[in-house]
């Protein structure tokens, strides 16, 4: 951590920067255009079941949604430093199906 890689979506490539905060103990992400380096994000809170930048999110951003969960059936309410690319994962959800 920090933590950068990019992926594909809607046909256009995104760059994701993954931090841990220490002090506050959770999670940010930063997004932006791998193209272009166009900033779309930055320092965004992930929260566990919430989508990623579903705060300041635009026409600019990926279709999908995703969203930090945890699908093995533990009982998991937030992300923390020992779950988070274990137990919780990012997926991909169609905007439909998030609501």
């Amino acid at each position: 951590i920090p933590y950068t890689f990019s992926v594909k979506l809607d046909d256009k490539t995104y760059t994701f920067t993954f931090r841990w905060n220490d002090i506050g103990q959770f999670f940010t992400a930063d997004l932006a255009v791998a193209s272009t380096g166009e900033v779309l994000a930055y320092g965004d809170i992930l929260r566990y079941g919430r989508p990623l930048f579903g705060s300041i999110e635009d026409e600019r951003f990926h279709r999908p949604v995703i969203i930090p969960v945890c699908l093995t059936g533990d009982d998991i309410s937030e992300i923390t430093f020992d779950n988070f690319g274990k137990q919780v994962r990012l997926y991909l959800y169609n905007r439909e199906e998030s609501s």
